[in-house]
């Protein structure tokens, strides 16, 4: 199990950022440009988002709501992981069960609603007795307390989002022996509603998961459909569902072992990552109500969406025709792709966020078919450009921005930058419109870390990783 530390994850930090030449703006078209927050840290010396790239595939939307207010995981003062609510300048943070510290745990924020709830996971001082690894428990705070979300009787479990609605999806173990999970034990979907937990099943097989819901509390997940270990990963076929009314379907693949959903819109639909009949190909699809809607590349032949919004546009990266370099790409509803480009002088980049005005953030870096991506640019894409985050801040930014993962419906965004000491802080943006011949200074006449990248487990390549082995526990330890 890695190390119960954030300063030993599997992000590699290194320091690099090219920023734009410094200039004034006279009278021009309407721009937007950005209030810069930096969410801090609770007494150590990072903070991060859940995301995809942190967890190497788990696809749970990111913890930025409508009100600006963000959910993140940082050290504390004593480098145990912590967690916190972020907004109106202020990082707030949330309790641990006791005892949660005992094996350097602590606890990690995952998911928030419009209300300010949150939900994550906190150990409570405890070893598997499978692995002697620490086990943790599903949690929401509320209030500034804590409130434990209960199991299938295994032990542990595991909340990765909530909904408007207060439907807190995730995971649980039961008391019955698996070979292919982290614990032992199988796992199984779960929703929590109301002090109830409700065990979704599976297609067939012994494990499923869920990422999140819609409003309408469809569920989505992978899940096991038989108990047959095939390649790549020696374990049953992985299926994406979605899960309604009381039934999971399968959503099915590419022909390959492995599906996920990476994310459903209020109206059901659904984007979709899979391996191809070969399993030596990463690509995507959408879809709705059993039909399969196969999207374009952008001349190579691996593609995948990593969100969409209610407008059935999903967003994430394709590679080009030699497969070696990837470019954000945009998909329209009929499968339709379009190229978002990359920051000058970046040679890829990714898509990681779009909300329903079609307004896109990710990073621009280097992005290949490797396990690593390297994010020197944060960026925003509207209006047919692209855009370098931080050349649209003000001069003066404690932080170099290297990716934005969220973009919320305000307009506001969330990612991760770099400090003038190297460190990695979650950040937000909120919009600030001039019109005119208002003076701005881009913060580029001031970056805060002169060439620095974030170099992170990408989203792309997460999928080459057994999904249930991995096992929800904590991801920041």
């Amino acid at each position: 199990m890695r190390s119960r530390k954030i300063a030993s994850l599997a992000l590699a930090l290194a320091l690099l950022a090219l920023l734009a030449v410094p200039s004034r703006a006279t009278a021009q078209p309407a721009v937007t440009q950005y209030t810069l927050y930096d969410v801090g840290t609770l007494g150590g010396n990072f903070t991060t988002l859940y995301n995809a790239d942190l967890t190497g595939g788990f696809f749970t939307p990111i913890p930025l709501n409508n009100r600006n207010q963000v959910a993140v995981i940082s050290l504390d003062a004593n480098s145990f992981a912590a967690s916190g609510v972020w907004g109106k300048g202020k990082l707030q943070k949330l309790p641990s069960f006791a005892h949660a510290n005992d094996f350097g745990g602590g606890s990690n924020a995952f998911g928030i609603n419009d209300s300010g709830v949150a939900v994550g996971i906190s150990d409570y001082g405890k070893l598997s007795q499978f692995n002697q690894q620490p086990l943790g428990e599903a949690v929401m705070w509320s209030g500034g307390k804590i409130t434990r979300l209960g199991d299938l009787g295994g032990q542990a479990s595991f909340a990765s989002s909530i909904t408007n609605q207060g439907l807190v999806v995730g995971l649980a173990y039961n008391g019955i022996n698996d070979f292919y999970s982290y614990y032992g034990k199988q796992l199984h979907a779960v929703t929590w509603q109301q002090g109830k937990i409700r065990d979704l099943g599976t297609l067939g097989g012994t494990d499923s998961q869920a990422w999140t819901a819609n409003a309408s509390g469809e569920v989505i997940g992978i899940s096991f459909l038989n108990t047959n270990p095939l390649p790549p990963f020696n374990q049953p076929q992985d299926d994406a569902f979605v899960w309604s009314n009381g039934k999971m379907k399968d959503i099915g693949t590419l022909g390959g072992s492995f599906s996920t959903p990476s994310a459903i819109n209020s109206s059901g639909q659904v984007s979709v990552i899979s391996l191809d009949a070969t399993n030596s190909l990463v690509q995507g699809f959408l879809w709705f109500d059993g039909t399969i809607t196969n999207l374009q590349s952008l001349g190579g032949h691996n593609y995948q969406p990593l969100t969409l919004n209610d407008s059935g546009t999903s967003v994430g990266a394709a590679s080009d025709a030699s497969d070696l370099n990837y470019s954000a790409a945009m998909w329209q509803a009929t499968g339709a792709v379009q190229s978002l480009g990359t920051v000058a002088g970046d040679s890829g980049s990714i898509a990681l966020g779009i909300n329903s005005q079609g307004v896109v953030v990710g990073g621009s870096g280097t992005v290949t078919p490797t396990a690593l991506a390297s994010y020197a640019h944060a960026f925003v894409w509207q209006g047919g450009a692209i855009q370098d985050l931080n050349t649209l801040i003000p001069a003066g930014s404690p932080l170099t921005l290297n990716v934005a993962y969220a973009i919320n419906e305000s307009g506001a965004i969330a990612g991760l930058g770099t400090t003038s000491a190297g460190d990695t802080h979650v950040y937000v943006l909120v919009p600030v419109t001039h019109r005119g011949v208002e003076p701005f200074i881009a913060a580029s006449s001031a970056p805060a870390a002169p060439g620095s990248s974030l170099t992170v487990r990408s989203p792309l390549v997460g999928l080459w990783s057994k999904p249930f082995a991995k096992a929800w526990s904590p991801v920041v330890k």
